[in-house]
Order: C-alpha cells, then sequence, then structure tokens
C-alpha cells in the first residue's frame, strides 16, 4: 500500500507525496489502494480532494463566497470537513459536476468491491439543517461521512460521542466517468485529538 499525505490549516495547505505511480486507465481490476492522510481538524474549513491529482487543491472555509467559488470548479471530487463530506455534485455544484457516492451496506469490505456494483444508485449533494449549540445551520452536503455516531433507540445521538466506522464508499468523480472506493479508517490521531483523517482509496471499473 502506497501512502499519501497531506497537512492542511483553514487558508494554506502543504502536501508531501511520498510515493507516487501510473494508472493504467484501461486496467479492468481495481487501482493500487493507497493511503491518504487529511488534517482536517478544523471546524470551519473544506479541504477539496482531486482523485486524479492524488492531492488537495485548496481548502476553503465555509461561507456563501467560498462556496460559489469552489462550485463553479471541476477540478475537485470530494472535499472533507471535520467529519462531513462533500460531492462535486447536486444542489452544491454550478459547473455542471456529475460527481456523488454509493454507499455499500454494513458487510461489504474494502477488498471485496472490484467494480461499481450493478444496482448501484450514486446519491448527490442536497442542502441538510442540524441544530447544535451554535443554533440552526444550513450546509449542502453528501449524506456520506468520515465515521458514523452510535445513537440511542429513540434516534438521538449517544453522548458524549461514540464514533462508529463508516461503510465503504465509492464515490464517482466530478467528470461522472471515474469511480473510486474510500474506506475512512482514521479520525482521530494517537492523542485521540479529532479531525485527523485518513482513509484508504482505490479506482475501479464501472
Amino acid at each position: 500500500m502506497k501512502k499519501v499525505f497531506f497537512y492542511l490549516t483553514a487558508t494554506l495547505f502543504t502536501a508531501s507525496v511520498f510515493t507516487s505511480c501510473s494508472k493504467d486507465e484501461e486496467d479492468p481490476q481495481p487501482g493500487e489502494t493507497k493511503e491518504v492522510y487529511v488534517n482536517a481538524s478544523s471546524s470551519t474549513a473544506w479541504h477539496y480532494y482531486s482523485f486524479a491529482n492524488e492531492a488537495i487543491v485548496g481548502s476553503a472555509d465555509e461561507s456563501a463566497e467560498n462556496n460559489a467559488a469552489w462550485a463553479a470548479r471541476k477540478d475537485w471530487d470530494i472535499a472533507i470537513r471535520r467529519y462531513n463530506i462533500r460531492t462535486n455534485s447536486g444542489e452544491f455544484t454550478s459547473a455542471a459536476a456529475k460527481g456523488g457516492v454509493y454507499t455499500s451496506d454494513a458487510s461489504t469490505t474494502f477488498a471485496s468491491v472490484l467494480n461499481v456494483p450493478d444496482n448501484a444508485v450514486f446519491a448527490t449533494d442536497k442542502a441538510v439543517t442540524s441544530s447544535g449549540m451554535g443554533g440552526t445551520t444550513t450546509i449542502v452536503r453528501s449524506d456520506a461521512q468520515v465515521i458514523q455516531f452510535k445513537q440511542n433507540e429513540d434516534g438521538s445521538l449517544v453522548m458524549p460521542p461514540v464514533y462508529l466506522q463508516a461503510p465503504v464508499y465509492v464515490f464517482r468523480t466530478a467528470g461522472g466517468d471515474k469511480y473510486y472506493k474510500v474506506q475512512f479508517t482514521q479520525y482521530q490521531d494517537e492523542n485521540s485529538t479529532t479531525g485527523h483523517v485518513k482513509f484508504n482509496v482505490a479506482s475501479i471499473p464501472r
């Protein structure tokens, strides 16, 4: 497994790529699995990632102006802010990007996903309203999340939060013609500081 590490702040990022590989886009088998690290500890910044470039292409705080600027671009596929994920799709894009996400069932393993499932339906981004200590907020994001939270029987979240591993996702790129399987493997670093995200990723054929 090759590893790609990214260290970011809300307005500035430094990327160190330790290894790289060439891809055979005609290969019907999944591409080589890579591990990516993103410092998404900021509560305000989205970090925009390109599967083709294997890199964060920029970071920006959540705001109407910044969202409009990124919505007009098709050079990124997913964005991460804390445990939230954004795809370049649906209500978010103004550039007619064709991204989206398919969520595998809980029993699916990363290794078992060899291609896009025949029944895959790709969900696009939509406005989601949530309530918290800071009041009610609405952001446009994906249903996918870096981690999931354990819930009580009434649907409320267990407090303090209990983190659960998210399922295997298949993301469609902004161009709508390539697909990548992703499994998020880390949300906390060795000091239990949240927002330090790792995921395994590999391209898969349609």
